[in-house]
């Protein structure tokens, strides 16, 4: 098992992901929802995207590590309640793994949006507001612009529903970490 000042790295890793997964979730909610905004924090959600993936695999790692060191039954299993706890930080840490590309590449189809509205070169031609953003009937002939949107869309449903997915199993992984250490009875 390892450890760092005698004490396991389990307890010291689980908060990582308690900090960086819901500011990834939430980063990522703004960034889909709210246009005006994307310029701003693309740059945050990109790095959560990394950092949230990482803290996961950290605490799953070290959670597999003390379960392995302290925790296997006279058969060589865990318990039930660990199998669980570790199956929700599995299936979290997939989700994240599975939001960060749809993010990246929703990213940059609105680059490549902003990017055509703003050089009109026979992309979007209406005008701009001051942070860049379409403003206006678009009268754009650019067949690629049709298509980004749609794309657009299509990503955004999917990343909104493995942001409630990702937001659920943090709760589902918490409580039931929660749960084994501090217990209801």
């Amino acid at each position: 098992m390892t450890t760092f000042m005698d004490l396991p790295i389990h307890p010291l890793a689980v908060h990582a992901p308690l900090v960086f997964v819901p500011l990834l979730l939430i980063a990522a909610l703004v960034y889909l929802l709210i246009a005006p905004l994307r310029r701003r924090i693309g740059w945050v959600v990109f790095i959560l995207s990394i950092l949230a993936p990482a803290a996961v695999f950290g605490a799953v790692w070290s959670g597999r590590e003390l379960a392995d060191g302290r925790h296997l039954t006279p058969d060589g299993n865990w318990p039930e309640a660990i199998v669980d706890h570790a199956s929700y930080g599995d299936r979290l840490l997939w989700i994240l793994l599975g939001l960060a590309p749809v993010l990246w590449l929703f990213g940059v189809l609105e680059k490549a949006r902003r990017n055509a509205a703003a050089t009109n070169g026979g992309a979007d031609t209406q005008p701009l507001d001051p942070n860049g953003e379409p403003n206006g009937p678009s009268t754009s002939d650019d067949p690629a612009n049709k298509g980004r949107r749609i794309i657009m869309i299509v990503l955004g449903i999917i990343a909104i529903a493995l942001i409630g997915l990702g937001g659920w199993m943090v709760f589902e992984v918490g409580h039931s970490g929660s749960e084994m250490v501090w217990g209801t009875e």
